[in-house]
């Protein structure tokens, strides 16, 4: 399956979108074990709950995004 390619900025923006938190600051880098990987920076609460909601949400659009950066 051919997957869409995507940079980081706009995976950050979907992962952001989907969670739907105002204040929530999210960066996407490459990684060498999944193609990539979200990171929370910010956010105005907990900062691990948003972090493994993102993991989750990275792990679907995995199957249909890579990075292009």
């Amino acid at each position: 399956m051919l997957k869409e390619r995507a940079s980081g900025t706009q995976l950050a923006d979907m992962i952001t979108r989907k969670i739907g938190v105002v204040g929530l600051e999210v960066v996407v880098r490459e990684d060498h074990a999944f193609g990539w990987q979200p990171s929370v920076t910010a956010a105005p609460g907990d900062l691990i709950g948003y972090q493994r909601r993102a993991e989750e949400i990275a792990r679907r659009l995995r199957i249909q995004f890579d990075l292009s950066e």
